[in-house]
């Protein structure tokens, strides 16, 4: 009874890594900071210019202006730790 018990944690501790990882591996890219939403109306456009077409960017309205923020993938496929 030990084994099977010892079985199922051990599958169940190896599933919850595998969820854990994939959901951190699909949630890492990278962001930058822009220049003023004064200067720059249409941050989507901005970013994609600068970071390639899958960027996304936003105007984050903290400010007086707001600052343009770009959100985008790594570059390659390889996870940086």
């Amino acid at each position: 009874m030990a084994k099977a018990a010892s079985l199922f944690v051990f599958v169940l501790c190896d599933y919850l890594k595998l969820v854990l990882f994939d959901t951190v591996e699909y949630n890492m890219g990278r962001m930058a900071i822009s220049s003023s939403c004064l200067y720059i109306p249409d941050c989507v456009a901005a970013c994609r210019v600068r970071f390639r077409i899958k960027a996304l960017g936003y105007c984050d309205r903290d400010g007086a202006y707001g600052t343009c923020i770009c959100t985008y993938p790594c570059p390659s496929d390889k996870i940086n730790i």
